[in-house]
């Protein structure tokens, strides 16, 4: 295989909207931010940027408006060496934008979605999936387009033999027959206790929960336990890898920095613990840092923290 394996990621692009606060605001009150800034984000992109900085050749599909925002979401791509000749401009729609407020003193964020033009991907985006996988290793996708292209995008990698990742969101259900076009499902504690109605508090419960997706038709599960590291298991194997200790500043793109690092792992042969463990790394440096697409680490940083551990 090329040493640069190709990643095609099929996704949300945002304007992250950031408020940082010494707490996050209760139900109905006002408090004062200590700041604010604008930063490409987008789960789609986010994955996007951190294949490309972690030495993977790194394809976007997806939608933006005919903006200003749309025109810094490309170019921010363009900086970080992203394919974007697959991204659509709609004349009709707004780019979509994420409203992110950051505890200061925990790193911990609450986010609210606009999609925008990331709503109106549809068969244009699924058409040009279908005909770049057959170029590709590994097809990474989200819940924040809409939901029947993203796992009929999966459903067509895998047929052609191609491994594909869905990092859910917790806002979209899923059907018995959806979980039949999923190859890999990486959720969060929160989102895979939507899902499967376990609350993840330990390996044991991450377990349970893992077989209820493995019985619904998923073939790997990853479930991300934040410092504690990842549960996974196939109908092979299960385990959990351990995370690594750091100071947490913002997790806004920890779980996308693991994704893609986990994506290209996999798509290198490693074993299923390898790749999760590099993907701990990656998200472990990731929330050392401010930010979501600034944040992701090279893979020359991931090497180093393994080095250490």
């Amino acid at each position: 295989m090329d040493q640069q394996p190709k990643i095609l990621v099929l996704g949300s692009l945002n304007m992250d909207l950031v408020v940082k606060s010494l707490r996050l605001p209760k139900k109905g009150e006002t408090i004062m931010g200590d700041s604010f800034n604008t930063t490409p984000g987008g789960k789609g992109a986010n994955q996007a940027v951190a294949a490309s900085k972690m030495g993977a050749h790194s394809k976007m599909i997806g939608r933006v408006g005919d903006d200003l925002f749309g025109k810094q979401l490309i170019s921010y791509l363009n900086s970080q060496n992203v394919g974007t000749d697959s991204i659509t401009i709609d004349a009709d729609s707004h780019s979509g934008i994420a409203i992110i407020n950051v505890d200061s003193a925990s790193g911990e964020n609450r986010i609210i979605v606009v999609s925008g033009a990331n709503m109106k991907c549809g068969d244009t985006e699924l058409e040009i999936s279908n005909n770049l996988i057959s170029q590709s290793d590994c097809l990474m996708i989200q819940l924040e387009i809409p939901k029947q292209i993203s796992l009929a995008a999966s459903q067509f990698a895998i047929s052609h033999g191609i491994r594909a990742i869905l990092d859910p969101v917790f806002t979209i259900e899923l059907d018995y027959m959806d979980y039949k076009k999923i190859d890999i499902i990486t959720p969060n504690q929160t989102e895979a206790e939507f899902y499967t109605g376990i609350k993840i508090i330990d390996t044991n419960s991450a377990e349970k929960a893992s077989n209820k997706f493995l019985e619904w038709g998923v073939n790997l599960v990853v479930i991300k336990m934040g410092k504690d590291g990842a549960f996974f298991a196939s109908s092979e194997e299960n385990g959990l890898v351990k995370g690594f200790k750091t100071c947490v500043l913002d997790t806004t793109g920890a779980g996308d920095a693991f994704n893609a690092a986990f994506a290209i792992e996999i798509s290198r042969g490693s074993s299923i613990p390898e790749a999760i463990k590099f993907g701990n790394a990656a998200g472990a440096i990731a929330v050392s840092k401010e930010g979501a697409q600034e944040a992701m680490p090279s893979r020359k940083e991931i090497m180093q923290l393994l080095s250490k551990n």
